[in-house]
């Protein structure tokens, strides 16, 4: 009961107007000629995004401060009687970061004012002990990142490293002692399930990681270190990464914190296009010849096409804003391969008409062997002894089933000359058969983005962003048989509702909820496999054979779900800054 008291509380604060999920203020000193601080004069900040201003006073320490803001460029402005009037036209704001913007004022008129034009921006930050970095939008989208998965570059952040290996199919090459699914491949990109990227930081492993989209967690349920969100490069507006000496509300990692703020609408409409194809001819060669041998010479044969774009701008100037994006990734191959299958002599040896389980099974529709050519194939392939194997015309005899009643043991069976069992014995007539088969593969990704901004009034603004992440594969799952063309739909997803709800220039609280998830259901995307049918092979057939099989593999059925609940306060008292919240997860 008191759990759900709590829940009921925590709800109830998330149930108020809302503001954005920003965690980014400037805070600083207002000061005379002489050094002295200045109380009561008048700041003003300005979005030059979206236009919207915010004011404050200088308190008697001369401080002023702005919270919850979005990273992005601001203006400043100061006045106080018997001052000139100061602006700062270009105050850069990192994510998730407060930072000091101290400002000194000259002697003068109001009417009369000192402009800087020229970008404002702290070197280091001098307002906490954190060590870490900023990654922009321009960093993300302009320096090289396999498969443009953001995440690549958080090893560039001061306090972190990585060297983000690939082997030579394009597969996450982890450091020894990771565990995990790892990082992406390159077919994967950002569409994959969990994206365990490799970055370390604090003396910790990357399990030890944490990420969070938007202010909360898209951390995997059972993976440490795991995304189940990656950013396209399009709806980042900026990364913070920290590598060490965080805050308590990031109690639940101990290696890199990782904050991805989403892009947001503006008072003005932009957007952007890019299309990137991969193909075989257009790689390079592996030219270490290391550990893994001759076979590390190799070029990345993938073949895809990737693209997508985004837009944002204003639905009502000043008030409402919108973004969107998306990315997809289209890879279909087809290839060829080999195995064996019975025989159409076989399959009307024990038919449904021979009264045969065998043959109730091979009945089912697509259950049949499907196949381009049969290939030549001997009894030394697959290490069958003579008594056991002879290659007829359209294949090999194995054997022939008993005349008597079903249920006959094969007193053959295991013995010196038969070890494999022959049956009634070896009648002439092709049992199995090798065969060229085709696996046509095809996977489509796709990620849609989509955020609102609405301003309700000054001191609420309502945010809700979402990634939405359907991953669809299909291809021959097991035995080269039509109903075995199995379809593997996956989707990962994320929604978030954000508030910051301004009571006063000093007291501002933060709600946030959201939703994680990523599922598969094989049965709904499969409808033509036989499930209720056993897994089943011919028995007795040596390890070479024991591809024949009847019978559909799996499925899977899987449903994972995160819900995390914020509610975060912070209180400014004199130049002191304090925090007070509850996380649920």
């Amino acid at each position: 009961m008191r759990l759900k008291s709590l829940l009921i509380v925590v709800l109830s604060f998330c149930a108020l107007p809302t503001y954005a999920q920003y965690r980014a203020g400037i805070q600083g000193v207002i000061v005379d000629p002489q050094g002295s601080v200045i109380e009561g004069a008048t700041v003003t900040l300005t979005s030059k995004e979206t236009n919207i201003s915010k004011t404050a006073t200088t308190d008697a320490s001369g401080g002023y401060n702005f919270l919850s803001l979005a990273p992005g460029h601001y203006a400043i402005t100061v006045e106080k009687t018997g001052f000139k009037k100061q602006s700062l036209e270009d105050v850069v704001v990192a994510a998730e970061q407060t930072q000091a913007v101290n400002i000194a004022l000259e002697i003068g008129e109001v009417t009369q004012s000192v402009t800087v034009s020229a970008e404002v921006a702290p070197a280091i930050d001098t307002e906490t002990g954190q060590i870490g970095g900023t990654l922009t939008s321009n960093d993300i989208q302009n320096l090289p990142s396999l498969g443009r998965d953001p995440f690549q570059l958080l090893r560039l952040a001061p306090g972190v490293f990585g060297d983000s290996a690939h082997n030579n199919g394009g597969f996450s090459q982890n450091i020894p002692g990771s565990a995990g699914p790892g990082g992406p491949s390159t077919t994967a990109s950002i569409f994959a399930t969990e994206n365990q990227v490799q970055a370390f930081a604090n003396g910790q492993r990357n399990e030890a990681n944490g990420f969070q989209v938007d202010g909360v967690s898209v951390n995997s349920l059972d993976w440490g270190g795991a995304a189940t969100i990656t950013p396209n490069e399009e709806s980042v507006k900026e990364v913070k990464i920290t590598a060490n000496s965080y805050d308590a509300e990031y109690g639940r990692n101990s290696g890199a914190q990782v904050e991805v703020v989403s892009q947001n609408g503006t008072n003005q409409y932009h957007g952007s296009l890019f299309l990137k194809m991969d193909r075989p001819g257009l790689n390079s060669f592996q030219g270490y010849n290391g550990p893994s041998g001759p076979a590390a010479d190799q070029r990345v044969n993938n073949r895809f096409n990737q693209f997508g774009g985004g837009v944002g701008g204003p639905i009502i100037h000043n008030k409402l804003f919108a973004f969107f994006s998306y990315e997809t990734l289209r890879n279909k191959s087809v290839n060829t391969g080999t195995t064996w299958v019975e025989t159409p002599q076989y399959l009307k040896a024990v038919g449904a008409e021979s009264g045969f389980i065998a043959g109730s099974m091979l009945s089912f529709p697509g259950e049949g062997a499907s196949f381009n050519q049969v290939l030549p194939s001997t009894c030394a392939q697959v290490n069958l002894p003579a008594t056991n194997c002879q290659a007829v015309g359209g294949g090999l005899d194995i054997g022939s089933p008993f005349t008597s009643g079903k249920g006959t043991k094969d007193t053959t069976f295991g013995q010196a000359a038969t070890p494999f069992g022959v049956g009634n014995g070896l009648d002439g007539i092709p049992d199995v058969e090798f065969v060229q088969f085709t696996n046509p593969t095809t996977n489509t990704a796709t990620q849609y983005n989509g955020r609102l901004d609405y301003q309700v009034k000054p001191t609420d603004l309502v945010t809700f962003s979402v990634y939405w992440v359907p991953n669809d594969t299909t291809n021959l799952n097991g035995q080269a048989r039509a109903a075995n063309l199995f379809h593997s739909d996956r989707l990962n997803y994320s929604g978030t509702l954000l508030w910051n709800h301004t009571f006063s220039s000093t007291l501002i609280n933060e709600a946030r909820f959201n939703v994680s998830r990523w599922y598969f259901n094989e049965i709904q995307t499969n409808p033509q496999e036989p499930f209720g049918l056993p897994t089943d092979t011919i028995t007795g057939l040596p390890p070479a054979m024991n591809q024949i099989v009847f019978g559909a593999p799996g499925p899977n059925v899987f449903y994972k779900t995160a819900y995390n609940i914020r509610d975060t306060a912070r209180k400014v008292l004199n130049r002191h800054s304090l925090k007070f919240g509850v996380d649920i997860y």
